[in-house]
């Protein structure tokens, strides 16, 4: 028998990876996850759910604002973190940005709720989803423990436009109930011909910025932390050389941004 080359066992093994990725997103999908209205009371039926063709989900339809539930296992936790995928205000990427992401905050000792906002909602998709995240925030600060969710410490947390969207977040809510820290994974939108937008200029909330190098969006993550070593704003600033944009927890994401979750990791052990 000839010996498996080492390109057919590198091969081999990233089809495995991303099996198992798969898998685990489709069991997060099939599970019975509590979506509960932004009101903390109405039960949401599950949104239609689309198949991507890189087996991820995505959502591109939200006719109810509403949060997903990810309680850790084992308690006590540290607190919860309200995460917001991207899609360009035009669909949210719901697994790698939402759901596994969910699952690795658990896993870290945080509680977690996924944010479904409005999306793909004409002109004023902006303020419709700026709207729900604002009520998502309240609702966590003030009902998270009725919802079995712990309120200690509400975290905020972003990718591309969502990333956005929690920066707007924290801007607003400055003097008036704001997250306890603001994570941004290769946030969008947020400059504008390299100078960062008054929209989601940073107050005092310590942040976690991480992007790529050669991310077509990359201005955004250079604008904020820049933005926070002039005002002083405690900001653990990651810029990697490659992984493009909207890599999330994919397996196969290039290994540059492999370790955005253990960088996470440590920023978040900062904030107990």
């Amino acid at each position: 028998m000839q010996p498996t080359s080492p390109s057919r066992r590198w091969i081999s093994a990233g089809f495995v990876s991303v099996m198992m990725f798969l898998a685990a997103s489709l069991m997060t999908r099939a599970a019975d996850i509590r979506r509960i209205a932004l009101d903390g009371v109405t039960p949401v039926p599950s949104p239609v759910v689309k198949i991507c063709n890189d087996g991820t989900r995505r959502i591109d339809e939200v006719k109810q604002p509403a949060l997903e539930l990810f309680p850790a296992a084992q308690k006590p936790t540290r607190g919860t973190i309200l995460v917001c995928s991207g899609g360009g205000y035009n669909l949210l990427a719901v697994s790698k940005e939402g759901w596994d992401v969910a699952r690795k905050l658990n896993q870290f000792g945080y509680d977690a709720a996924v944010l479904l906002y409005h999306v793909h909602a004409g002109k004023e998709t902006r303020q419709l989803a700026l709207a729900d995240a604002k009520s998502a925030l309240q609702l966590l600060q003030k009902q998270g423990a009725r919802l079995g969710l712990n309120p200690k410490r509400i975290g905020v947390m972003g990718f591309s436009a969502g990333g956005h969207l929690v920066a707007r977040l924290a801007h607003v809510t400055a003097t008036n109930s704001p997250p306890d820290f603001l994570v941004l994974l290769y946030p969008a939108y947020l400059e504008k011909g390299g100078r960062l937008l008054d929209e989601v200029a940073p107050v005092k909330t310590p942040a976690f910025v991480y992007a790529a190098a050669d991310d077509p969006y990359v201005p955004s993550a250079i604008a904020y932390g820049a933005a926070c070593r002039a005002a002083h704003v405690p900001c653990d600033y990651y810029l990697k050389p490659h992984g493009g944009h909207g890599f999330g927890l994919m397996p196969n994401r290039a290994d540059d941004v492999k370790d955005w979750p253990d960088k996470l990791k440590a920023f978040l052990d900062k904030q107990d």
